[in-house]
């Protein structure tokens, strides 16, 4: 994410600047160029606050000092921020500063939900998007944080077995117990916040077939071509030493299973399927096995 679009806020300046000066221009026949300019500039200021709020908060935000309670978590449990050079942190601290800022994280009915948590979500938003920084998350869908595990009812107990989900249109949900446990453990290859944040982005293009948003025409094919390939091998088990059964359930699955031991065990994965490894590296602009920052 970006905290500030320089050549869109130079195409900002033109529109608004071109809007303001018709407006001006029509007034201004009629009540004379005074009246014009006291019509136009308003208008034109109004627009561009209007187009670029979002930026203009965040660069509100990176003058702002990082708190230390959010760093704190990171430094215990984000493995991928501790590997980060000072550059880096400071572009990784200011993706939370962002995701925070712009998305609704709540528990069930509303309640408020622990610092730790909200920075361990945006973490892995943070951890998706470090090497894409033109990628905006969509903000149309709020985080709803259980304390653990929920059945298909949102009932919490021992036994319930949904570690987080992502509805088409709707919340991203997540179990708070299983979030940190993704992060705090963070070789196993199992990331609830990295695995349902995958699932956002390949539905970002609408539809949960594998293959993340952003993908051009011509990627999207070998791309679809690999997912379908991984997915017949899963479930003839000759995949599952590095991607779990799980991954067998459809396309959207594989993929964000995929995302998980791509960051979680990129050196096993690169080892075992590079093919695999090289696409995902490729669309994350992003090489874990090898040096970060």
């Amino acid at each position: 994410m970006r905290a500030w679009p320089r050549r869109r806020s130079r195409l900002q300046i033109v529109l608004a600047l071109a809007v303001g000066a018709g407006l001006g221009l029509l007034v201004g026949l009629r009540l004379g160029w005074i009246a014009g300019l006291a019509a136009g500039l308003p208008v034109a200021g109004g627009y561009y606050w209007l187009v670029m709020r979002r930026f203009l908060r965040r660069r509100r935000l990176v003058r702002e000092p990082f708190p230390e309670a959010w760093r704190a978590p990171l430094n215990r449990c984000v493995g991928f921020y501790r590997g980060l050079d000072q550059a880096g942190r400071a572009r990784f601290e200011n993706d939370i500063r962002f995701f925070l800022a712009e998305q609704r994280i709540y528990g069930p009915r509303g309640a408020p939900v622990d610092d730790e948590i909200r920075v361990l979500a945006a973490a892995g938003a943070a951890m998706l998007g470090h090497g894409l920084p033109d990628w905006e998350w969509p903000r149309l869908r709020d985080i709803v944080v259980y304390p653990a595990a929920f059945d298909s009812e949102y009932r919490v107990g021992r036994g319930k077995g949904t570690l987080g989900m992502v509805h088409h249109q709707g919340p991203i949900i997540f179990s708070a117990d299983d979030l940190r446990l993704g992060f705090c453990n963070p070789e196993d290859g199992l990331n609830v916040g990295l695995h349902e944040l995958a699932h956002v982005m390949d539905l970002e293009d609408g539809a949960a077939d594998g293959v993340p948003a952003g993908l051009g025409f011509v990627a999207a094919a070998p791309w679809l071509e690999v997912v379908a390939d991984r997915l017949k091998k899963v479930r003839k088990g000759r995949r599952r030493r590095v991607l779990r059964r799980y991954a067998g359930t459809n396309e959207a699955e594989l993929f964000a299973v995929a995302v998980e031991v791509f960051f979680e065990k990129p050196d096993r994965l690169k080892q075992r399927d590079p093919e695999l490894y090289e696409m995902l590296a490729g669309f994350f602009n992003q090489d874990p096995a090898g040096s970060k920052g």
